[in-house]
């Protein structure tokens, strides 16, 4: 039982310090590294180390933290990692399997889409102002913004995977023999 609630209290700091990150440090680097998603690397990530009840608290907590930090409507962000939580978990689960680079490099790829889709949605619904503006996918920044989320995602992630396991012996391929 201590050990559970100590890691979720692990959780929850790691949530707030990539929030904090995220919000400050990264959002103030020029294009394309501005569009580094620590967040969504976290909870890709995560899915090789905890369980799905951990990185379900990872995706709330880091929410909570990006929409009391951020300047749009509250609830934007959590629902958006929330769902892009859920469609990964979906896809881990039925689809893919956990020991493959692939397919967390697949599951990167959905997750930075469907994170990206929703939350530009959610704030077209809840930001209302008076001016007429044009449709987030017809936007040349939103697609160029989304190319370089998924490209450094995809390294990050990678990178990740393959340090841990190195690390590790948990992601070894069981199939292969050695001579």
């Amino acid at each position: 039982m201590t050990r559970q609630i100590f890691t979720y209290f692990a959780l929850l700091i790691l949530a707030g310090f990539l929030a904090i990150i995220q919000f400050s440090l990264v959002s103030a680097w020029s294009f394309p590294w501005n569009s580094v998603n620590l967040i969504i690397v976290a909870i890709i990530s995560a899915f090789l180390i905890f369980n799905k009840d951990q990185v379900w608290f990872l995706a709330l907590a880091a929410g909570w933290f990006l929409d009391v930090l951020g300047f749009h409507p509250f609830g934007v962000a959590l629902l958006s990692l929330l769902f892009s939580t859920a469609v990964v978990y979906l896809v881990l689960e039925n689809w893919l399997t956990n020991h493959s680079l692939y397919a967390f490099l697949l599951l990167t790829v959905i997750a930075v889409l469907v994170e990206a889709l929703s939350y530009n949605l959610l704030l077209l619904i809840f930001a209302r102002s008076g001016s007429a503006e044009k449709l987030f996918l017809f936007s040349d920044y939103f697609w160029k913004d989304l190319a370089a989320t998924a490209v450094i995602s995809l390294f990050l992630v990678g990178l990740f995977f393959n340090l841990l396991a190195l690390a590790g012996r948990r992601l070894k391929p069981f199939f292969l023999k050695r001579p």
